[in-house]
């Protein structure tokens, strides 16, 4: 269900200060070039497999920390202390730009052709496919993988994961078309449409053509089915440039705008996938943020600590803890989000409150995960210059760990990102209360919408301030 607001609009869904980036002569020759975006796909795929290569059997050396020797190896470093933080933040500020040059696109691609030239007439995903449910179970698991596995932390698993990838992308592509490894596969699918519904970057049609005019695409022209002469949010298109190839020059333009352009389409009601994704997020990102601050941490893990001695199962911890961070609190976070909007008011069924607020909740949750980002990336960066030295890492632990070296200091203080999390997290509210009211423009009280958003938005400010 969508409720589409006309505020801020202008010519063609444009807001005054939007940039047609398709009008700069270098940047439309670019997007509508046949060796765009392969020419940064093919480079970014080889990286891709020489981290699987390097990472392969690597486990972390005796009488070295683990989080240490992430930071050593270079295949750890880049994948989960570099990348991962820098594609939250770019969903966030530039929607899905990361699927333009995503390397796993070019293989599900690959397979496609595979299939072509085997005389295999593939048929295209299934819409129950394609609605986001495996890609919250891919997440789920992944995340499950963090703390029970060790995943970020092991080079060996992360090679593993990283082939799954590949395989995985490889295999769905030979058995489906039309991009089905992106729309119904892609563990991050959900993440990247979710917290870029708001981004700068944005695929829109152009304003209404004179008579006689050439059309603009349509849905047969777009490899990901969908229809870009009706594109009016971000979720779905993955800033392919196919658009731009097949389009009349002047039917299609890339903006650059303000975030969270009020010309968007709003949903009134999030899908359920969406919904469950930010709802496993939202826990997600409460642990990461209470990583950050001792006091918080041990807090937030007396419960799993409590279980796993109760239960008796050691080796079992991590998992233990993947459950309480992945369903207990998200299931305790939505209660009392659900909670407080029965009290400010609202009628509804809670299943239909938690989809009513979930994408309002993700502008929140976002922040939180962008906050932990930047701590993140701020002290794991400066490991780069070792680990492209020592790739494997172990010799640069090990010099660590017996003080023959010294850590590289972080490239900010904890206070900086701590203080930059809470200015983020603030913002994120007022524009997540801005959001709750232009998806529904109709009903009255809308300030019920900004109580719990202000809850969890004070929570996570509160835990983010405790860096310091």
């Amino acid at each position: 269900m969508k409720a589409h607001t006309g505020a801020g609009e202008g010519e063609g869904g444009m807001e005054s200060g939007d940039i047609d980036l398709m009008r700069r002569p270098a940047v439309s020759a670019l997007l509508r070039a046949a060796w765009f975006p392969r020419i940064v796909q093919w480079p970014l795929l080889v990286l891709f497999l020489s981290f699987i290569v390097v990472g392969w059997g690597l486990l972390p050396p005796a009488g070295v920390n683990d989080k240490l020797y992430a930071r050593s190896n270079l295949v750890t470093l880049v994948v989960w202390g570099i990348w991962w933080p820098l594609m939250v933040w770019g969903a966030f500020w530039l929607g899905r730009a990361w699927c333009l040059v995503c390397p796993l696109e070019l293989v599900n691609n690959l397979g496609e052709r595979a299939a072509s030239r085997t005389g295999r007439s593939a048929p295209s995903l299934p819409r129950h496919l394609a609605g986001g449910a495996v890609i919250l179970v891919l997440y789920f698991g992944l995340q499950m993988l963090v703390p029970g596995a060790g995943l970020h932390r092991t080079p060996a698993y992360t090679a593993w994961f990283l082939l799954g990838l590949v395989t995985l992308a490889l295999t769905v592509g030979f058995v489906w078309r039309d991009r089905a490894f992106c729309r119904g596969f892609c563990p991050v699918g959900l993440l990247l449409g979710t917290y870029g519904r708001g981004g700068m970057v944005a695929v829109r049609p152009a304003p209404h053509q004179p008579a006689g005019a050439p059309a603009g695409p349509d849905v047969r022209s777009c490899p990901s089915l969908l229809h870009p002469s009706r594109l009016s949010d971000n979720a779905d298109c993955l800033v392919c440039t196919h658009c731009f190839k097949q389009a009349p020059a002047g039917s299609m333009r890339l903006l650059l705008r303000r975030p969270f352009s009020a010309t968007d389409q709003r949903e009134s009601l999030a899908s359920w996938p969406v919904t469950g994704f930010v709802m496993v997020a939202s826990g997600f990102v409460s642990s990461e943020l209470c990583s950050e601050w001792a006091a918080a941490k041990k807090v937030y893990l007396a419960a799993p600590k409590w279980a796993t001695a109760q239960a008796g199962w050691q080796a079992g911890a991590g998992w233990i803890e993947g459950v309480w961070t992945l369903l207990v609190v998200p299931g305790l976070i939505w209660l009392v989000l659900g909670g407080i909007l029965r009290l400010a008011g609202e009628k509804a069924p809670l299943p239909e409150l938690w989809r009513r607020i979930a994408l309002p909740v993700a502008v929140v949750v976002a922040a939180g995960h962008l906050s932990k980002g930047l701590a993140k990336l701020i002290s794991w960066v400066q490991f780069l210059p070792g680990a492209i030295s020592d790739p494997a890492g172990r010799e640069t632990a090990r010099a660590i760990t017996h003080h023959k070296v010294t850590a590289p200091a972080p490239v900010l203080s904890v206070q900086t990102a701590s203080w930059a999390g809470v200015a983020l997290v603030a913002l994120a509210l007022i524009v997540a209360v801005r959001e709750y009211r232009l998806a529904r423009p109709e009903a009255p009280g809308i300030q019920r919408g900004a109580w719990p958003l202000a809850t969890l938005a004070g929570g996570y400010g509160f835990v983010i301030a405790g860096w310091n």
